[in-house]
């Protein structure tokens, strides 16, 4: 069987000889009214991206699982797609190679009008004012599934350039202001080897309210030795920076509000620990929960549990796990196939994404002979029941 699990999971995209995914897990596919699912649509899943592939945007209307066009792009990957999402409930925002450069692409879905931002977007505010910007080509040197291969990195010899780094892009005003660069980073966290190696920032996120952000910052490693990160947060602006965890193995993270955030960590044991951004303190989960070294770890729209997905296990098996605050009960309750892939960044990791009203969860999938997206009724009590 393909797929083992405790709940009935349906198929959202055709088959119509396109493979199909939506990209991140801490990013809202579903529209308000949880009718329309977005998605990306390619052509081939075997090779990375080049310059020349476009994939085609668009949404899928869920009552009848068709898929609408709304859009193309160059700027693209398996892991994030373009980082597209709804902008509003008539527009999407999307990043895109446009003569010559990246940019986000704020573009209605019905007229198909468009707006053309200053820069490529790694992260948008919940209440669409504000943007963050960082180097794609670099992401796409240190982690091809994440970048974007359009351009070479113009500092890509410079281990922290001070033309480079954070930028914050005030969307309604369409300007751009570089708040962080690398060379602040490399001196204000002055972890040997770490900080006189080639720096790079790969993944960025707002709180809710946005007045502050988190970023991992990383090192490009050695020929045969593992990067290290620190899990840094910051004011919009870019002051108040604080570091969390010095250079450790730290990976998937989640804000539980503008204080508190999850994430998959090595502090030194691997597990599941709660930050308080404010405070600093961290805990750790006590609960062998995750069997997978590794799960995309997302809270549920009231914040009462958190599910995550994981890597494959011994027999190409990605596992759904939750974990209820509340009652301290957690489990694994599914486990779906993932077709084994020769380039680790063309692999299609789960990433598990609740919809708004917290009835749905959706996720990629490769379980067939194609990318698929996915989707089954969330119901917390029945996840849990046995646990």
């Amino acid at each position: 069987m393909k797929c083992v699990s405790k709940v009935n999971i349906e198929t959202i995209t055709p088959d119509d000889g396109y493979h199909y995914f939506f990209g991140y897990y801490d990013l809202q596919p579903y529209d308000k009214k949880s009718e329309r699912h977005l998605a990306h649509r390619v052509k081939f899943v075997d090779r990375l991206p080049t310059a020349e592939d476009i994939a085609e945007l668009g949404y899928i209307t869920l009552k009848d699982k068709q898929f609408h066009k709304v859009a193309e792009s160059r700027a693209w990957n398996f892991q994030q797609g373009t980082l597209m999402q709804w902008f509003d409930d008539d527009s999407i925002i999307y990043n895109d190679f446009i003569d010559g450069d990246y940019r986000a692409v704020i573009k209605n879905v019905n007229d198909g009008s468009e707006r053309i931002i200053c820069k490529p977007l790694a992260c948008l505010s919940e209440d669409r004012k504000y943007g963050i910007s960082i180097n794609f080509p670099r992401i796409f040197n240190f982690r091809p599934g994440y970048g974007y291969c359009n351009t070479v990195d113009e500092f890509k010899d410079v281990n922290a350039p001070e033309e480079d780094g954070i930028f914050l892009i005030d969307i309604e005003n369409n300007t751009e202001k570089l708040i962080i660069n690398y060379k602040q980073l490399s001196e204000a966290f002055p972890e040997k080897p770490f900080c006189e190696m080639k720096l790079v920032v790969n993944h960025i996120t707002f709180n809710p309210s946005a007045s502050r952000f988190l970023f991992l910052l990383r090192n490009f490693p050695e020929e045969g030795k593992r990067w290290g990160t620190i899990l840094i947060t910051a004011d919009r602006d870019g002051g108040n920076m604080r570091n969390l965890t010095n250079y450790e193995v730290n990976s998937h993270y989640h804000w539980k509000n503008d204080e508190e955030i999850i994430i998959f960590s090595g502090l030194p044991e691997w597990g599941i620990y709660f930050f308080n951004d404010k405070t600093g303190e961290r805990t750790m989960l006590q609960d062998g929960l995750v069997s997978s070294g590794d799960i995309h770890c997302i809270y549920s729209g009231d914040r009462s549990c958190f599910i995550g997905d994981g890597y494959p296990d011994a027999e190409d098996y990605r596992h759904m796990f939750i974990y209820d605050m509340e009652s301290g009960k957690g489990c694994d309750f599914a486990k779906i196939y993932s077709h084994p892939v020769s380039i680790i960044d063309i692999r299609c990791d789960l990433h598990n994404r609740f919809d708004p009203s917290n009835k749905f969860v959706s996720f990629d999938s490769y379980h067939t002979e194609r990318r698929e997206i996915c989707q089954f009724n969330f119901d917390k009590a029945a996840l849990l029941e046995n646990a």
